[in-house]
Order: C-alpha cells, then sequence, then structure tokens
C-alpha cells in the first residue's frame, strides 16, 4: 500500500474566499509575501483521485495548514474544512484520511474542534512549525500537546507560510518559501528537542514535513555540541539521538528529488520515513513526476522491508 502523507485540500468556497480564480493559477498572500499558489487541482476531488490511480497512490492523507495570527478567522476555516473533508471521508472511506487543521494557540475553542473533528472521523492534527512568531517548544503549545497525547493523534508539522524572524529573507526572489520553511522546520525540530518539550510530552506523534527541512545535512553540526545528555542550555535527560529517533519525517517539498530523500536517509531511519508528495503544489504542472518519485524510492538501495516501510506501512501504523 502507498500513502500520501502530505496531499493538500481546499474546498472550492475556501479557494474562491482566497482569491482563486477559475481557468487560472493565482498566487495568495499572507502579510504581504507569496503564501501559495492557487490552482482548481487543490479543490478538484474528482482529479485528485485520477491522479493517485494513474501513479499509483492507494491512501491519501488530506490537509491544509493555517495561521494563527487570526485565530478567530482560522478557526472558522477549520470549521468549513474539517466539515468537507468528513463528508469526503464518507464518500471515499478507502482513498482519504483527514487531518484537522488547528490553530495550536487558538485556546479552548481551538481544542473544542479538534474535539469534534476527531468525532468526525479525522485521525490527526496538522500545524505549522511556528505559531505567532513562537517556535514549537514555546511553553504556549503545552496546551495543544497535552490535548493530542490526551486524543492520542499525531501531529503533522507544516512548514509555517511566512515564518517569522528571518528578517535576512527579505529579498525579490520569494525566499520565504524556498529556504524560509525550510530553516524554520530545522529551527523547530532542534529546539523542540533542546528545549526538554520530548521529555514533558514523551508520548507525543510528531511528523516533520519535508523531511525535517533538510536537518540530515545539518544533524553531525548539531551533534558536535548537543550529542549528550544535559548538553550545556538544554533540558535532555536523554541523548539527543534518542529524541530524535521519537519523531517522523515525511519525504514531500522537494519536487520528487532523490539527493534530498538520500540525505535523509544517512541520519533517519527507514521506520521514521514517511512517503508524501506536496501534491498539488508540488507536481501539478505534470502529475506523473508522482509515478517517477515512487519508482525511486523503490529502486534505491535498501531492504525491500524499509522500502514497504516508507510507502505505506509507517503511514499506516500512525
Amino acid at each position: 500500500m502507498i500513502i500520501d502523507f502530505e496531499h493538500h485540500y481546499l474546498p472550492e468556497e475556501l479557494w474562491l474566499k482566497k482569491g482563486g480564480v477559475k481557468g487560472e493559477s493565482k498566487i495568495f498572500y499572507e502579510r504581504g509575501l507569496p503564501r501559495g499558489n492557487l490552482h482548481t487541482q487543490l479543490y478538484d476531488i474528482e482529479e485528485h483521485l485520477r491522479v493517485m490511480d494513474a501513479v499509483g497512490i492507494d491512501v491519501a492523507v488530506l490537509s491544509i495548514a493555517v495561521s494563527n495570527d487570526d485565530p478567530d478567522l482560522a478557526l472558522e476555516e477549520c470549521k468549513i474544512w474539517n466539515d468537507r473533508v468528513a463528508e469526503l471521508i464518507k464518500a471515499y472511506p478507502k482513498r482519504f484520511v483527514g487531518f484537522a487543521p488547528i490553530p495550536p494557540l487558538g485556546g479552548p475553542k481551538a481544542m473544542d474542534e479538534l474535539d469534534r473533528a476527531t468525532q468526525l472521523g479525522l485521525k490527526g492534527v496538522v500545524i505549522r512549525s511556528q505559531a505567532s512568531g513562537l517556535s514549537l517548544d514555546a511553553q504556549e503549545f503545552y496546551p495543544f500537546y497535552k490535548k493530542v497525547c490526551a486524543l492520542n493523534v499525531p501531529v503533522f508539522v507544516h512548514p509555517s507560510g511566512v515564518p517569522s524572524g528571518f528578517d535576512i529573507l527579505d529579498a525579490p526572489f520569494d525566499l520565504y518559501r524556498q529556504i524560509g520553511r525550510e530553516l524554520d522546520l530545522i529551527v523547530a525540530t532542534t529546539r523542540i528537542i533542546l528545549s526538554g518539550t520530548l521529555e514533558d510530552f514523551p508520548d507525543i506523534k510528531l511528523v516533520i514535513s519535508h523531511k525535517g527541512g533538510g536537518i540530515a545535512a545539518l544533524k553531525e553540526r548539531i551533534l558536535y555540541r548537543f550529542a549528550e545528555p544535559g548538553a550545556p542550555g538544554t533540558r535532555m535527560r536523554h541523548s539527543f539521538d534518542e529524541y530524535f529517533g521519537r519523531l517522523y519525517f515525511n519525504l514531500a517539498g522537494h519536487w520528487g528529488g532523490m539527493n534530498s530523500v538520500i540525505c535523509a536517509l544517512t541520519s533517519i531511519s527507514p521506520r521514521r520515513l514517511i512517503f508524501a508528495t506536496d501534491y498539488p503544489q508540488n507536481h501539478y504542472k505534470d502529475p506523473m513526476e508522482l509515478k517517477t518519485y515512487i519508482e525511486n524510492i523503490k529502486a534505491l538501495e535498501i531492504s525491500d522491508q524499509a522500502k514497504e516501510r516508507i510507502l505505506g506501512e509507517n503511514a499506516k501504523e500512525l
């Protein structure tokens, strides 16, 4: 079974609300900077199914990440999204799984919506790698973490749309999307380990998008200073590697590039890697690239069992 763990869907009413124009691909903005592309594939569920069948994806985990800048507005969008995806799950129970978007700093109203979403049949929750400028180790996230641990649902950490704290990316090159999101994932992953957050929530199930922003390429440098328990400035009671080994990382975000997959395998166990495509934000111009991506993963020089875990078994267990 092949499961796509990052497969985006936007109901047509929200697509239009964000400025979508039928027959066109538009960019929508957040805080005055490019946030994402609006094209018809986002809401055309029949096209999703057609592509899945053509490339060999059995199940897609539908998601979208919302901003915490205006929690009330975000919550309104979450309710619409959760309702529409619950309808899709009922219509196509063997093809789609839903992860509820929730503003994690949205307080009791957001936690109530998370309860409602799980009752609707959604199987997890999706947040961004920061909220209101705070990284994932901030104490403000703790009520949310307590909630998801009580519900025993996985948390998919999607890149922030326009991450805060990276003013150096202010340039006419769209660097926030191309580099800033990956930097923010690396920072979030590292901070949640060094801060002791995983010590406080040992049962939390986190899936970090985009291979952790490519953290495998920096892991040796991080370990040089922070490998051992009690490293200066940290709250780690165990080694960095032990905490790192509790996290999952998906393979989306790099348009099927295999160099990033090979790099991830140098530091991340196949038991902690999860196939994902970022469709239709990636590959919407040529969806058959997804088939090539799957074939390239199947051709990796790793065991067949490892390939099965990456392509579906890890996600199925979650």
